[in-house]
């Protein structure tokens, strides 16, 4: 088996970043990764540089996970940043999960699905001032101005047919609360079976830790319990500040593990 980087730009990202391995017997594709990296304090302040290998190969060879995981150590280190180096792996996934901790990487991170039998017995208080608003987020402008914020908060490059795909599911609403300063908190509610799901939830800087996001996730199961469904559902990152908490706070629990994300965290 023999590595390689890739000879062309792998989804915009340098080519020193995407390596491959090749068998020497059959020239087949073995396995490859590609490193991205995601300098994103509002999502993590304390780890803002976020580096992550995307694997694969069935299994990944030892030499590729390797090459990988000093190439993004090295990125880490000359970021002079606090930094965390990463990578998916799946649940079940034991024989990737021993290869990493062996290269330093810890089981501590995930996306976690998260359930709340309806109704909602934890109360909720709208804020001094704030005006409760819901649509169907149909307005051009309206869905401009969300896929800004979205792609601004997540570092990505959404655009309108992303949106639109979750703004056709079934009984899709946006809810926000607002003051005279302006959008105070979002959330964006659809449902599936039985079950409401809270599949986006963001409070404005200015409005965080006064109580509005448990607000909106209470307005979002209030409109559940309208639609007579069971239960509310949110998946949420466990490494980003809050968020896990929040929810927990407001009475939902750990159903599902969806995703590992193990990592080791990289100091300048």
């Amino acid at each position: 088996m023999f590595l390689r980087h890739a000879r062309e730009p792998v989804d915009g990202q340098p080519v020193e970043n995407t390596f491959v391995a090749i068998s020497e017997q059959t020239g087949e594709t073995l396995g490859t990764c590609t490193i991205y990296c995601d300098d994103n304090a509002a999502l993590f302040p304390a780890r803002p540089f976020q580096v992550r290998l995307q694997l694969e190969g069935d299994p990944v060879p030892p030499q590729l996970l390797g090459a990988a995981v000093a190439r993004g150590r090295g990125i880490c280190a000359v970021s002079g940043k606090m930094s965390r180096l990463y990578t998916r792996c799946a649940p079940d996934d034991d024989r990737m999960l021993e290869a990493l901790a062996a290269m330093g990487f810890q089981d501590n991170d995930g996306l976690v699905k998260l359930q709340l039998r309806l109704p909602l017995a934890t109360d909720y208080t709208l804020p001094a001032g704030a005006v409760v608003v819901q649509d169907d987020l149909s307005d051009p402008a309206e869905q401009k101005f969300f896929l800004e914020r979205y792609n601004e908060l997540y570092n990505t490059d959404h655009d309108f047919d992303w949106l639109r795909s979750y703004i056709n599911r079934d009984g899709f609403t946006r809810i926000l609360t607002v003051s005279s300063y302006g959008l105070m908190g979002e959330v964006l509610v659809w449902r599936e079976g039985v079950s409401g799901v809270i599949g986006y939830i963001q409070t404005s800087r200015r409005w965080r830790h006064t109580g509005v996001g448990s607000c909106m996730i209470g307005l979002a199961c209030r409109e559940f319990e309208k639609a007579k469904l069971y239960c509310a559902e949110a998946n949420a990152r466990a490494r980003i500040p809050y968020v896990l908490k929040l929810f927990e706070k407001m009475g939902f629990r750990q159903e599902e593990l969806l995703m590992r994300y193990p990592g080791t965290d990289i100091n300048p």
